[in-house]
């Protein structure tokens, strides 16, 4: 009886094994449905789910086999996939802009904050979840920082820029999406920077939010797009912005997860560039003021290079 149980329980997991890879390859967040098991099954846990059912076949030769040798080949494309490159820079000045879900500390961690924008050089900070943002918060960033201005935003986020912020759109849909829109002089130039934090209810249906932000972006156009997304780069919903931006995806410096720390196993957290940018890397830390990691974007324009 216990090796009926046994064998059946086998192979259920491996029929869910090879359910979730169709659902990850094949179907991903198409539909309602498999949207919520595919947002709340990353691929790493798929992987790691792999060798735990290969070694459920420790006595069946051709299943272990053929487990070990599709295991071996999930494992090449995690590391192809989820471990990115540095594009060799160009001639030219190199942007930086860093974006984090401060994930609604108080009070807002500005130590960290200040330390990784000298770091890092950044030209935009933008934040999400930073709630209740104090007027001593601002004198402390702007005391340290003189160069920068900064602007707490509705949505509970916040904007630093080096140099003069003209403009703030804030744009909302009944908790599904919110958006900041801000135009920006840095350097002597106008920069549209628009923020973004989609809910992360997993009831609520993504295509819907992520069709708002496509809608406006298409009629506001965006030098950069950062925002904690709640929703994973491989989402087919992502694949309408492929047109116009391109993701700092392919650039990550390290896997390329961002959620939850300490153990980070899904990439909601982005950037995205519009199209006449090139990006050089993306770097990821991890702090312990929130779970989410904060991000560094490196770029150029390609018409600055020479």
């Amino acid at each position: 009886m216990l090796k009926l149980i046994f064998a059946v329980t086998k192979i259920s997991l491996l029929v869910i094994f090879l359910s979730l890879l169709c659902l990850h390859f094949v179907i991903k967040d198409r539909y309602f449905f498999t949207g919520i098991i595919f947002y709340s099954t990353p691929f790493p846990l798929v992987l790691a789910f792999g060798y735990f059912i290969n070694l459920l076949f420790y006595n069946s030769k051709k299943v272990l086999v053929f487990l070990a040798l599709l295991n071996i080949g999930l494992t090449i494309y995690f590391f192809a996939h989820y471990f990115g490159s540095i594009h060799k820079p160009l001639d030219g000045k190199i942007h930086t802009a860093l974006f984090w879900n401060v994930a609604q500390n108080q009070p807002l961690p500005t130590g960290t904050l200040i330390k990784n924008i000298k770091s890092t050089n950044s030209d935009i900070v933008a934040l999400v979840e930073a709630v209740n943002v104090s007027n001593e918060d601002l004198d402390i960033l702007s005391n340290a920082l003189p160069e920068y201005q900064f602007r707490p935003l509705y949505g509970t986020m916040l904007v630093g820029v080096r140099g003069h912020i003209e403009t703030i759109k804030f744009k909302a849909k009944n908790s599904v999406y919110k958006l900041n829109h801000i135009t920006a002089l840095i350097d002597g130039e106008k920069k549209n920077i628009v923020i973004i934090d989609i809910n992360a209810v997993p009831m609520i249906d993504k295509a819907i939010s992520i069709g708002y932000i496509d809608s406006y972006l298409q009629k506001h156009r965006a030098d950069i797009i950062l925002g904690d997304f709640n929703t994973p780069y491989e989402s087919i919903f992502l694949d309408a912005f492929k047109s116009d931006y391109k993701s700092l995806h392919p650039y990550s410096i390290g896997m390329t997860s961002t959620w939850p720390l300490p153990f980070p196993v899904i990439e909601i957290d982005q950037i995205w560039l519009e199209r006449s940018y090139q990006p050089i890397q993306l770097k990821k830390y991890a702090f312990p003021e929130s779970d989410h990691k904060l991000l560094v974007a490196f770029y150029q324009k390609k018409s600055e290079a020479p």
